[in-house]
C-alpha cells in the first residue's frame, strides 16, 4: 500500500488501472479498424507503389527456343520400335551432360562469333515415345534461336562418341521466341502484395485494440475510471449539408444551435438534471471543466454546461481559464471586448452586474480571453483571483471555469484549489485509463471534488445492428415531439418562460462559421 498526497492508493487501484478486461469486444475492434481506415489506405498505397517499382526493377525477361528430335537406332533389328524407345530414353537421361560439354558449347560459341555459350540447355524425353525435346533459355530471343540451331548442327561432336548407336533427326525445327518465357504479371503481384499489407495492418490494429487501454465504451468508463459518468455525448456531425462540408464551414456545437440534433440537446438536458442534483446536495458553486488531453471537447462541454444551467434561470458566470490557449470565444462565436478577460477583470473595479452577458441569454455572463499569457499560474494563484471568486460566489448561482488540459499544464491543478468540484471530459478513444486516473489523482489532491465526467464524442458501437433503443429514439424524434421540441428549444424561449429567444438562434445561424469543437 502506497500513500500519495492525501489519497491512499491500494493494490486494487493499481491492479485496476490500465488493465483491460480479458474479454475481446468485437465491435470495438471493428470500430478501430474503421476509424483507422486512412492508415490502411496509406499502407496499401505505399505497398502498391513500392511493389510496382521492385517488381519492375527485378523482372528480367528470358526467352526459350525449342526443337524436337526423333531418336532411332542404327542397327535396326527385329524389334526396332522397342530399340528406338530404349535408345531415346537412355539418350535423354544423358543428353543434358552432353549439352553441357565445354567442347560442344565452345564450338557453338565460335560458330556464332560469341565469347561464350550463354544459354541454359534442357533435354526432356517424351514418355512412351522416341522423341526428345531440347530447349535453350537466354536473355535474348535471337541468341536462343541461334544457340538451339548450333546444338542441332554440332551435337554429333559429343553424342557420336557417347552413344554411337543413336541417330537424332529433327522432327520440329525451332523458331525465334515471340514472347518471354514468363510474363511479369505485375498487376496481379501488386494486388497480391497490397492485400497482404492490408491484412497485416488490420492484424496489427486488432492486436492494438485488444491490448489498448483507451476508453472505448461506457463499460470501460465505469469499470476503469475513478469518477462517475454523468452523461454520454454521442458524436454530432458538424456540417449536415454537402455544401457546408465542401466549403469547410465550421458549425457551432452548442445546444442552442438549431442544426444540432434532438438527441444532442436532450442529452444535455438530462445531464443538467443530474448535475443540479449533485451541486445542490453537495453545496458546490464553482465548477472546473477540464480533460486529460487536448482536443477532447472540454471547451464546448464547458460552454454547453454553462448554457444549460443558465437556461434554467440560474445566474451563471462562464470563465475562460485557459490563458495559455484561449478558445472559448470561438466555441461561443462571440467577440472578445477589451478588458473582459479574467486576467483583466480581477485587477479592475468592475462590478459583477457589469460583466458582459451572452446575447439573447442575460442570465449567462462571460469572461472571455483571446491573448495567450505566459504568467497564467501567477494570475490563478494571486489574491486578486481569490477575492474575485469570493465576490462572484455571492452574486452568481454557479461559476463554470474552462481550464487547460490537466496533463498539459499545471493551471488546472491551480484552479482545482479554487474550485468546489471538477467535471472531467473524456473523449472516446483519446486518453488511456491510466493517464485519466493519474489526472484525477492530481486534481483530487488539490482538494476539489471530482463530481463526475462527460463521455464525449462517442460513436455508438452497436453499428452492426440498429438496437431497439436507437429505433425508439428515431421514432420518438419523427413522431412530431422531437421536431416540436427542437423548434421550441431553438426559437420559442424568447416568447416563453426563460426569455431566451429567436434573435439568439438567428445570431448563431449567421455566426456559425466561427464555431468549432476544441
Amino acid at each position: 500500500m502506497a500513500e500519495t498526497g492525501s489519497r491512499i492508493t491500494t493494490k486494487a487501484d493499481i491492479s485496476r488501472r490500465g488493465i483491460k478486461d480479458t474479454g475481446v469486444d468485437i465491435e470495438v475492434i471493428i470500430f478501430n479498424i474503421i476509424r483507422n481506415w486512412w492508415i490502411i489506405l496509406i499502407g496499401c498505397m505505399i505497398t502498391a507503389f513500392a511493389s510496382y517499382i521492385v517488381i519492375s526493377e527485378r523482372y528480367t525477361p528470358t526467352y526459350y527456343a525449342e526443337a524436337t528430335f526423333v531418336v532411332t537406332s542404327k542397327d535396326g533389328g527385329s524389334d526396332t520400335v522397342y530399340s528406338n524407345l530404349v535408345v531415346a530414353s537412355k539418350l535423354a537421361d544423358s543428353f543434358s551432360y552432353v549439352l553441357e560439354s565445354p567442347v560442344l558449347q565452345q564450338k557453338i560459341a565460335e560458330s556464332l562469333d560469341m565469347p561464350a555459350f550463354s544459354g541454359a540447355v534442357t533435354a526432356k524425353h517424351i514418355e512412351n515415345t522416341n522423341l526428345i525435346q531440347i530447349g535453350v533459355e537466354t536473355l535474348s530471343p535471337q541468341v536462343a534461336f541461334e544457340e538451339i540451331n548450333g546444338i542441332i548442327k554440332y551435337h554429333h561432336i559429343v553424342s557420336d562418341n557417347l552413344m554411337g548407336n543413336a541417330v537424332l533427326d529433327v522432327l520440329k525445327a525451332p523458331t525465334v521466341p515471340a514472347a518471354p518465357l514468363q510474363n511479369m504479371n505485375r498487376t496481379a503481384k501488386v494486388i497480391t502484395y497490397t492485400l497482404i499489407a492490408a491484412l497485416a495492418i488490420i492484424a496489427l490494429l486488432v492486436i492494438a485494440s485488444v491490448a489498448s487501454d483507451e476508453i472505448m465504451t461506457e463499460n470501460d468508463l465505469v469499470t476503469r475510471v475513478d469518477c462517475p459518468a454523468l452523461a454520454t455525448i454521442y458524436h454530432e456531425r458538424k456540417n449536415l449539408s454537402l455544401r457546408a462540408r465542401l466549403q469547410g464551414a465550421k458549425t457551432s456545437m452548442l445546444i442552442t444551435n438549431p442544426t444540432t440534433s434532438f438527441r444532442f440537446a436532450e442529452t444535455y438536458r438530462l445531464f443538467r438534471t443530474r448535475l443540479e442534483y449533485l451541486l445542490k446536495r453537495k453545496g458546490h458553486k464553482v465548477i472546473m471543466v477540464s480533460s486529460a488531453l487536448e482536443n477532447e471537447g472540454k471547451t464546448t462541454s464547458a460552454a454547453n454546461t454553462a448554457i444549460i444551467l443558465a437556461l434554467n434561470n440560474y445566474k451563471v458566470l462562464l470563465i475562460d481559464g485557459d490563458m495559455l490557449k484561449p478558445a472559448l470565444y470561438k466555441a461561443l462565436t462571440s467577440r472578445v471586448k477589451r478588458g473582459t478577460s479574467i486576467s483583466e477583470v480581477i485587477v479592475s473595479d468592475i462590478g459583477m452586474e457589469d460583466i458582459p452577458t451572452m446575447e439573447g441569454l442575460p442570465t449567462l455572463s462571460l469572461l472571455l480571453g483571446k491573448t495567450s499569457l505566459s504568467n497564467s499560474t501567477e494570475i490563478i494563484g494571486s489574491e486578486e483571483m481569490k477575492d474575485f471568486l469570493t465576490r462572484a460566489r455571492d452574486y452568481f448561482d454557479y461559476i463554470v471555469i474552462d481550464t487547460p488540459p490537466i496533463s498539459v499544464a499545471s493551471d488546472a491543478e491551480c484552479f482545482a484549489e479554487l474550485a468546489d468540484c471538477t467535471l472531467l471530459v473524456i473523449k472516446q478513444g483519446a486518453a488511456r485509463a491510466r493517464r485519466i486516473n493519474d489526472c484525477i489523482d492530481a486534481v483530487s489532491q488539490s482538494g476539489t471534488d471530482m463530481i463526475g465526467c462527460i463521455f464525449n464524442n462517442v460513436y455508438p458501437l452497436d453499428f452492426l445492428s440498429l438496437s431497439g433503443s436507437e429505433r425508439g429514439t428515431d421514432s420518438y424524434r419523427t413522431s412530431g415531439y422531437g421536431n416540436s421540441y427542437r423548434s421550441g428549444y431553438g426559437y420559442s424561449y424568447g416568447r416563453g418562460y426563460y426569455g431566451y429567444g429567436y434573435g439568439y438562434s438567428q445570431k448563431y445561424r449567421s455566426d456559425d462559421e466561427g464555431g468549432e469543437r476544441k
